[in-house]
């Protein structure tokens, strides 16, 4: 058996790795035994799943200055949800660990996934999402009606199982301020269909707000244009909100160190010793004997590298000349900007090779070199795949449906990628991931948007124009796809007398 660390500093495994098991000895004498950490917010807060007394229960410890502030917040919501008759885990025990600085509360533990897992589970069955979309908005919609709403409305703060959501995290749970209850109601609904699939979204949402509407007892549906008017706000700033401040500081994903001379951020779950001295010396790790050489330009190096026996992609962000530096040294460098937008795909579930960590040579606020590290996708771009005649046709059509939706996806969050040759399309297996993201954009203004699209599926399209075949099965899937016609006639997706069947 795994040997079990007991009473160690709670504190520093909000930040660092924690042992497999550790135990807690309470100030009653009682001991928290065999914890495993399932969540952690740095310097602030741990969430484990342990024994108390032979029994499985979820235990918070929060920590710092300002514990006792966010226990009782934490408590009191967990409270608003069992008076409410909302089913919530139940809360077991509210207790101190004075050496340590730390309150805690422990909840009866609940052994049910939550939303998030099965929604990634049922990723092939969009009927099965669909259905536990329902549940969550009637979830949602019997909060509403006992005067309550959470704040923080994440998938993973319910537990499902098949008769029952367990509502978690009550340091989030609010009541609903009694003017313009209906208003922040369905702002509140805006949250959680916002961390839904944008595709998928779209078709579901007039049935979804009739069951808000039943649910509640309402007379009338809430409009549809409305609520979407109200889920693009609440997307589009969480996904600037994660991706330009979130991920650029160190959070529960990422850990950033800051020095006069640079600037590190790596993801959060790939840190080791070996990435980080790996990492002081980058230029090596270019030009190592082992190292494989993808591309070498003015603008950029990459190469495929071996870290940790694991294989990875560098790609240095060059610098060309003084006036270039010049003009790259009071702003965020490509890698960063790369880091970034690889979040913002990440957070509206489309797929990217993950970033693993990025590095800006400094000196005070000039910025020198620029480094991103990635994973490495071994994967053929779009034109190499639609060439390879080894590919059966059906593939082919699959591969261009899912290109067709990923585009449509970029269109309803309003992202530009800015630089859409084939070549920054990889198809892995069936699933197109995009890469070189330093160009992409986030849009606020609809009209000012649609043309940038426009301009990126004109350029992806470039690549077939002269292989008639491929462009039209990839036209084909786009008029399938898009609701927008009109949209795709200006960007030239129209298929010619001569080319139908």
């Amino acid at each position: 058996m795994t040997d079990i660390l007991h009473n160690p500093d709670l504190a520093a495994y909000t930040r660092h790795q924690a042992a497999e098991y550790f135990a807690v000895t309470l100030d009653d004498g009682n001991q928290l035994e065999r914890l495993q950490i399932i969540r952690r917010v740095p310097g602030k807060r741990l969430v484990c799943r342990g024994y108390w007394r032979g029994r499985e229960v979820f235990a918070k410890f929060f920590i710092g200055q300002q514990s006792a502030k966010y226990l009782a917040r934490d408590r009191r919501g967990s409270q608003y949800l069992s008076a409410a008759g909302i089913t919530t885990p139940s809360l077991l025990l509210q207790a101190t660990i004075a050496a340590q600085s730390c309150h805690l509360l422990l909840y009866a533990a609940v052994n049910a996934p939550n939303a998030e897992e099965i929604w990634q589970a049922l990723i092939e069955d969009e009927s099965a999402q669909f259905a536990l979309a329902g549940r969550l908005v009637e979830e949602v919609a019997y909060h509403h009606a006992a005067g309550l709403y959470q704040s923080d409305l994440y998938l993973k703060n319910f537990l499902v199982d098949a008769d029952h959501i367990y509502t978690l995290d009550g340091d989030g749970i609010r009541r609903l301020r009694p003017y313009f209850k209906r208003c922040q109601a369905l702002q509140n609904l805006a949250l959680l269909l916002s961390k839904l699939d944008v595709y998928a979204l779209e078709g579901w949402l007039p049935a979804l707000l009739v069951k808000y509407a039943a649910a509640l007892g309402y007379g009338t549906v809430p409009a549809v244009p409305a609520m979407q008017r109200r889920i693009a706000k609440h997307r589009a700033e969480e996904m600037r909100q994660y991706a330009d401040k979130k991920v650029l500081r160190t959070c529960t994903d990422v850990v950033v160190v800051k020095r006069p001379t640079y600037f590190l951020a790596i993801n959060r779950a790939r840190d080791s010793v070996i990435l980080r001295d790996s990492l002081k010396r980058p230029d090596a790790l270019l030009d190592a004997p082992s190292a494989t050489r993808l591309k070498s330009g003015n603008t950029c190096t990459v190469a495929a590298i071996e870290i940790d026996q694991r294989k990875m992609v560098i790609k240095r962000y060059n610098i060309k000349s003084f006036w270039h530096g010049l003009g790259r040294a009071f702003r965020s460098s490509r890698a960063v900007v790369s880091w970034s937008n690889a979040h913002r795909l990440m957070i509206a579930g489309l797929a990217t090779p993950q970033v693993i960590a990025v590095l800006e040579r400094r000196y005070w606020l000039w910025r020198k070199q620029a480094y991103l590290l990635t994973e490495f996708v071994s994967a053929p771009d779009a034109v190499v795949f639609f060439a390879d005649q080894a590919i059966v046709l059906a593939q082919k059509q699959q591969v261009a449906q899912g290109i067709a939706r990923l585009f449509y996806r970029l269109y309803l969050l309003r992202l530009e990628h800015g630089d859409f040759k084939a070549t920054n399309l990889l198809i892995h297996g069936t699933v197109p991931l995009l890469i070189d993201l330093d160009s992409m954009r986030q849009y606020l203004c609809h009209a000012t948007f649609r043309p940038r699209h426009i301009r990126d599926v004109r350029r992806f399209m470039k690549n077939w124009q002269s292989d008639a075949e491929v462009r039209h099965l990839l036209i084909e899937a786009f008029r399938a796809v898009y609701r927008d016609t009109d949209l795709l006639d200006q960007a030239g997706l129209v298929i010619k007398q001569s080319e139908r069947q």
